[in-house]
């Protein structure tokens, strides 16, 4: 799924349903502007509309259904309802079938999150879309922007975190599910990786995005981010033998590359270098399609050294046929920009401990990429 009708995804998941007046009183420091009916959905009847960037029509929109999170699209025969809205990213729009199974099973930053993951019954679903209040959008002039000019995907996610804090307060909350980055927190864990990211002024990566391992054969493997394109930017992927790296020194060298794409004016291309785990270049490679799932654009970054990875991990991927690929068209912070973006007094509350969920202490200046002449 893209983004389109809708621009970011979270999700809460509850142990028993929550009423709508409940929810709206938890929201009660949100500004709250509408109330919508669903004709179609009878698990989640009703969405709650709340004010997020009024100059630019933008809207937050929280659902609450009485039903497990839907981890798989339905059929359109059978499921129509629930297939249309999969199709229209109404359950995030980078969501992809499956998203909260690899979650639960990479919950490397909440070890228990995959045990607790099987105690909800219901969830609430958090969604930006600046197309609100638009009749009848697939028929409006082909002009008609998805995005406003001066859109900027962090700030829809910091303001989604925090009403996705504020409603982790709630008596039968048990976590926060992000759809499009497959990650998993208890409130504890979110506040604390949000606290530890603010004081730092870096933005909070592994709140967003997940990295994930996989041995990708007996000698060789694979660990990748997901959950990059939230920032309209490509995840990164990095193979190697298994006996040849920590895992540790791989996902700072990811995060280090993520943080690197966001902050950067410069684009990471084929061929382009950098120092990285074990004190050697790795070499960058375009691939349209990721080795895992979910499908999507990625860097991959492969050890120069004397050993060479199988022929099936640096396949690029291929566009299937008669279908266009949406280019990833970064959003790149100024300078002057990334010096106070990420300070945010709202998660300040309570005292920060170092141990809080922040898989490594980041610094930019870490990946130094040559660029091909």
């Amino acid at each position: 799924m893209a983004k389109g009708l809708f621009t970011q995804g979270m999700c809460v998941l509850f142990r028993k349903p929550v009423e709508i007046a409940a929810l709206q009183k938890q929201l009660k420091d949100f500004l709250c502007v509408g109330q919508h009916e669903s004709m179609d959905d009878d698990d989640a009847p009703q969405t709650l509309v709340y004010q997020y960037a009024p100059k630019s029509n933008g809207h937050l929109l929280v659902t609450p259904a009485n039903s497990p999170w839907p981890d798989d699209m339905g059929d359109p025969d059978e499921s129509p309802e629930r297939f249309v809205a999969w199709s229209l990213g109404q359950y995030s729009p980078l969501a992809f079938p499956g998203c909260l199974e690899r979650a639960a099973e990479q919950s490397w930053g909440w070890e228990d999150g995959g045990e607790h993951v099987k105690e909800h019954t219901s969830h609430v679903r958090l969604l930006i879309s600046y197309v609100l209040g638009v009749d009848d959008v697939n028929e409006q002039d082909d002009d008609l922007p998805l995005l406003p000019e001066e859109y900027d995907p962090l700030k829809e996610l910091q303001f989604l975190s925090k009403a996705v804090a504020t409603l982790l307060e709630m008596p039968d909350a048990i976590c926060y599910f992000n759809p499009g980055g497959e990650v998993l927190r208890d409130a504890d864990g979110l506040r604390h990786g949000m606290n530890y990211a603010w004081s730092h002024e870096l933005p909070p990566l592994d709140m967003w995005t997940n990295v994930r391992l996989f041995r990708a054969t007996e000698k060789w493997s694979l660990m990748d981010t997901v959950g990059n394109g939230q920032f309209d930017l490509p995840d990164i992927e990095a193979v190697y033998r298994t006996e040849d790296f920590e895992p540790s020194d791989i996902e700072g060298f990811l995060r280090s590359a993520s943080l690197y794409m966001l902050q950067s004016e410069e684009q990471v291309e084929d061929g382009d270098t950098a120092e990285g785990p074990g004190e050697i270049n790795w070499m960058a490679m375009e691939c349209i399609d990721a080795l895992s799932d979910p499908p999507r654009p990625t860097i991959r970054w492969i050890p120069e050294n004397d050993d060479s990875p199988p022929a099936e991990l640096m396949d690029r991927g291929s566009i299937p046929a008669n279908e266009a690929h949406d280019s990833q068209e970064g959003h790149f912070l100024d300078d002057e920009d990334s010096e106070d973006e990420f300070s945010d007094d709202e998660f300040s509350e309570g005292e920060f401990t170092d141990d809080a969920y922040m898989d490594n202490d980041i610094d930019d200046d870490e990946l130094d990429i040559d660029y091909p002449s």
